[in-house]
């Protein structure tokens, strides 16, 4: 009789019993020194992406230049200019742009000749829907795998998810989107290739920009998994013969998280960049698209609603992610 036998999984080694257990550590409240320095760094990093796309914008043109018909008389550009303020110097333009940001007061859009916050307003819903159905799915696409990884026995299975995930996040996010039209919309027929509204035209493009968080995710927590494993009450909780599943979940998963939000707040800004591309490719109705079109349109406020949006939206989830990870693991509070 043959008798099969496997590798042991790498969160199942442990040292003879014997250790004495450690004490429980008490997580510590988060400082409101530490709390006001990760806010003030907030504040600094949207200031700096409101000051970055303003000059840009500046140096692009003239964006009076829209509004102004090619039969237009002389002087029309000259005083459609001087009435919306582009005449004035750029330092001036600048401070009165940060006024009309903290006051919410932004000019109307070119095109639309409506509030830029209202049009932005009327987008956001989709993109977040958009947005936090590919971080999830791409975070529990990557923890599956590392998971795998980690602690399947079969060399094949600890294996072949993270390479596929890999190799999947080595293509572009626009190239492969046209794959995904292409299998799933051109030859099986069973997805929408473009629109939104419903739920089977938001399958593909968060498929896609799933891929963005899966591999890093299923990466760094299969590292962290193997790392927790080798400390000293994981061996503890094994040599008092705790059944392996209550070890991995309670000792090993709980300790590993911390560096997955750490990465998370990465990844979730790859998806709010990730998702312009997405939006135009999928024809999602969101702030991507209508980012793309403003900037197609030189569509001066619209562009720097949009990216104040955008902007804020990510320093928001970087921030709550730094302050969870730094609740979760002391270690993180520098």
């Amino acid at each position: 009789m043959t008798v099969t036998r496997h590798e042991p999984s790498p969160l199942e080694v442990g040292p003879p019993p014997g250790a004495p257990a450690p004490r429980p550590r008490r997580r510590a409240p988060l400082s409101a020194r530490y709390v006001a320095g990760r806010l003030a760094t907030a504040l600094v990093a949207v200031w700096a992406v409101f000051t970055l796309v303003f000059f840009s914008l500046l140096a692009t043109g003239n964006p009076a230049q829209l509004l102004v018909a090619p039969d237009a008389p002389p002087g029309e550009l000259e005083r459609i200019t001087a009435l919306m303020g582009f005449d004035r110097p750029p330092l001036e333009q600048y401070a009165t742009f940060l006024g009309r940001v903290v006051t919410g007061d932004l000019p109307d859009s070119i095109r639309y000749d409506e509030s830029p916050l209202a049009l932005v307003a009327e987008r956001l819903p989709a993109s977040i829907t958009l947005g936090l159905t590919g971080l999830l799915l791409g975070t529990l696409l990557g923890a599956a795998a590392g998971y795998l990884g980690a602690t399947a026995r079969r060399p094949l299975l600890r294996r072949l998810p993270l390479s596929l995930l890999t190799a999947l996040d080595a293509i572009p996010s626009f190239f492969l989107g046209i794959l995904l039209i292409f299998v799933f919309a051109i030859v099986l027929r069973s997805l929408p290739a473009t629109g939104g509204g419903t739920l089977a035209h938001l399958v593909l493009p968060a498929l896609t920009l799933a891929v963005v968080v899966a591999a890093p995710v299923g990466r760094i927590f299969r590292t962290a998994l193997l790392d927790v494993a080798e400390l000293d009450h994981v061996r503890t909780a094994r040599s008092k013969g705790i059944a392996p599943a209550a070890v991995t979940a309670r000792h090993v998963v709980a300790n590993a998280l911390p560096p997955v939000l750490n990465v998370l707040g990465v990844q979730a800004g790859m998806v709010l960049g990730g998702a312009i591309v997405t939006e135009a490719l999928f024809g999602w109705p969101g702030l991507g698209q209508l980012s793309v079109s403003a900037l197609n349109n030189r569509d001066y406020p619209l562009v720097l609603a949009c990216v104040c949006v955008i902007a804020i939206g990510f320093v928001l989830v970087n921030l709550a992610v730094d302050l969870l990870a730094a609740l979760l693991d002391p270690r993180n509070r520098r």
